[in-house]
């Protein structure tokens, strides 16, 4: 005989505040951080061949060679962000010095993002996902495209993974009279 369903408890959701801290090395952190969380995060780079999705997003031939960065960010030691980056080679950091925030980095090169434009949808997980963000069954992520545009330039599109369980996503946009 069974033993009757068990009900997970909905865990409170932490704000995560999509358009505060852009002049940071990582936006993410800073928003975590300001919540009193220790935030650290590991990446890795390497050149890769744009796909037919990503070459659309950044408006480059398919096969284009590009910089993509794996991101996982940890708050207290638990992963709660995954973010993978794509740039034009030239565009892309080179060294730890050079890694500081995108918009940042783009205007050294004298490029002013104009725009920054995301869309969400939640998901089931990849199982990578899954084991990355040590995910709980049945909890889906929140998937967010972010594209940063130059004028009519995209410059960086990035794909970002967050567990649904555990953020809600905040937007604020300012109301120009």
């Amino acid at each position: 005989m069974g033993s009757g369903h068990y009900v997970r408890e909905r865990p409170d959701l932490a704000p995560l505040h999509r358009w505060r801290f852009h002049d940071h090395q990582a936006p993410f952190a800073a928003d975590l951080q300001s919540q009193g969380r220790r935030v650290t995060w590991d990446w890795h780079s390497e050149p890769v061949e744009a796909t037919a999705d990503i070459a659309q997003r950044l408006r480059v031939e398919e096969s284009t060679t590009l910089t993509r960065t794996h991101y996982v960010f940890r708050a207290d030691g638990k992963p709660l962000q995954l973010a993978t980056s794509y740039e034009p080679l030239e565009f892309a950091p080179h060294s730890d010095e050079e890694r500081r925030s995108l918009i940042g980095r783009l205007a050294s090169y004298g490029i002013k993002v104009t725009e920054i434009v995301e869309s969400v949808h939640t998901r089931v997980p990849r199982p990578s996902e899954i084991d990355a963000l040590d995910l709980p069954a049945g909890v889906h992520v929140l998937h967010l495209k972010r594209t940063h545009w130059a004028g009519e330039r995209p410059v960086e599109t990035s794909d970002i993974v967050v567990p649904g369980d555990r953020f809600e996503i905040v937007y604020s946009m300012a109301v120009h009279l």
